[in-house]
């Protein structure tokens, strides 16, 4: 059996049906006439792109924490350097 094709754009309203209007994967998968299984694996892939993007966002908020330390750092280092 061949795969069905689904657009982005269907499966995005999917995913929001489950996400954010908190139908289940089964009322949404009856309503748009699709299997619940695929609209598992959308919210499950969702999900798993989104904690991944929020786990690179945290860790470049404290890489510019971290540089943002060390140049006060430095110019601190510098400044007592010169008094001396």
């Amino acid at each position: 059996m061949r795969a069905k094709f689904y657009p982005d754009e269907f499966k995005a309203e999917a995913i929001r049906l489950v996400v954010q209007q908190r139908f289940s994967a089964a009322e949404v998968a009856a309503r748009l006439n699709v299997r619940s299984e695929n609209v598992l694996t959308w919210v499950r892939r969702f999900r798993y792109k989104r904690s991944q993007s929020y786990e690179a966002d945290r860790l470049r908020e404290r890489l510019h924490e971290a540089a943002t330390e060390r140049a006060a750092l430095i110019e601190l280092a510098t400044r007592l350097l010169d008094k001396t």
